[in-house]
């Protein structure tokens, strides 16, 4: 554990940037730490009110007593030096100096992240939960925020698939965010995955924290898929950080009536990869799937399933608009069993909100 580096990034207002900085500066962190705070400024790397700030910290923090600290949190400590700091995340253009971390971690370059509303539709939940839990089965980090919704529902699914997971939080590692996932966090780290941040402790999680937090979860990954965005939705922002490094975008297309599809359905008229499995994503990086080659299992489905799969077999093309009509099922109900009909492979989106049925026989 570095904690020098640890104590730099702690300091108020330093900023990633600038521990860099202090660190390639005085060639390690524990001479970074043992200069003066007017030789930080001397270096251009401290301003006036940071100085004033670090001789205060300095007062009441040292190595032993924030070895201390970090050890009671059962947190670790990482530099972007350090050989098991996430590979693709050190690639872009601003990797965090000092990650804080619970549980273990991997450098992870077999990685994708999912993201999606913290208001998900039932639909959105299910998906980031299959999407999850099959990429985790085919030996993927499955990377999210920690967040409500989506994110949750993409960890739980990645442990399902007895797989790793590491959850972004945009606080320190003494706070749990939400609180009513400290269960879920716990089991990440006892499962073989992490919670990671680049936030010190006693760092709340405030609002101006989240687009940090963000852009690692797009970093630390090969590609985002994105389940859930309503228009506005803070999660296009993560995949604006994902474009920027060059990460490659998947979007499941929604109903095209359903406001938490209108940002989903915008990124795949934008150009991100349209996907509705998860062997779509696996294969784009030629990654294998964890499902068995040779006779493909039949697909047991639901009774309103088959329903929807019958309706959809009369004929070549259904409107989305007349099975609800035949149906008579409610719009989210109908969005979450055609997602489902297409992830198991007996449905095929044919674009412009209709679909068409894949024979039961099909090779």
């Amino acid at each position: 554990m570095d904690i020098y580096a640890a104590l730099l990034a702690a300091v108020p207002g330093l900023g990633s940037r600038h521990v860099r900085g202090l660190i390639e500066h005085f060639g390690t962190a524990e001479k970074a730490w043992e200069a003066s705070p007017e030789a930080w400024g001397a270096a251009g790397l401290a301003g006036e009110k940071v100085i004033r700030q670090a001789r205060i910290f300095r007062m009441h923090e040292n190595e032993d007593s924030y070895r201390q600290k970090l050890a009671d949190l059962g947190a670790g400590v990482c530099t972007w030096r350090d050989p098991l700091y996430p590979a693709l995340l050190r690639e872009t253009a601003d990797p965090p100096a000092v990650l804080f971390f619970r549980g273990t971690l991997e450098r992870d370059e077999k990685s994708i992240a999912i993201v999606g509303s913290r208001k998900s539709t039932p639909a959105g939940l299910y998906t980031a939960e299959s999407f999850g839990r099959e990429l985790a089965e085919a030996g993927v980090t499955v990377v999210s925020g920690g967040a409500r919704g989506a994110d949750s529902a993409a960890h739980r699914g990645a442990l399902k698939g007895k797989g790793r997971t590491v959850a972004v939080t945009a606080c320190g590692p003494d706070f749990t965010y939400p609180p009513e996932n400290k269960n879920l966090f716990e089991e990440i780290c006892s499962s073989g995955g992490a919670v990671i941040t680049e936030f010190p402790p006693g760092t709340p999680p405030l609002k101006r924290h989240f687009p940090a937090r963000n852009r690692i979860i797009a970093g630390m990954s090969a590609g985002l898929l994105v389940t859930e965005a309503a228009r506005r939705s803070g999660t296009l922002i993560t995949a604006d950080f994902a474009l920027e490094e060059g990460r490659d975008v998947f979007a499941v297309p929604g109903s095209i009536w359903s406001e938490m599809s209108t940002g989903t359905n915008g990124l795949i008229r934008n150009g991100a990869f349209c996907t509705v499995s998860a062997d779509s994503v696996l294969e784009e990086y030629g990654w294998n799937s964890a499902k068995k080659e040779g006779k493909k299992e039949k697909q047991e489905l639901t009774l309103e399933e088959e329903m929807v799969y019958r309706f959809c077999s009369m004929d070549n093309m259904t409107s989305e608009e007349e099975l609800l009509e035949q149906t008579r099922l409610p719009i989210h109900r109908l969005s979450m069993i055609l997602l489902s009909l297409q992830m198991k492979g007996m449905l095929r989106d044919m674009g412009t909100g209709r679909f068409a049925a894949v024979p039961r026989n099909r090779p």
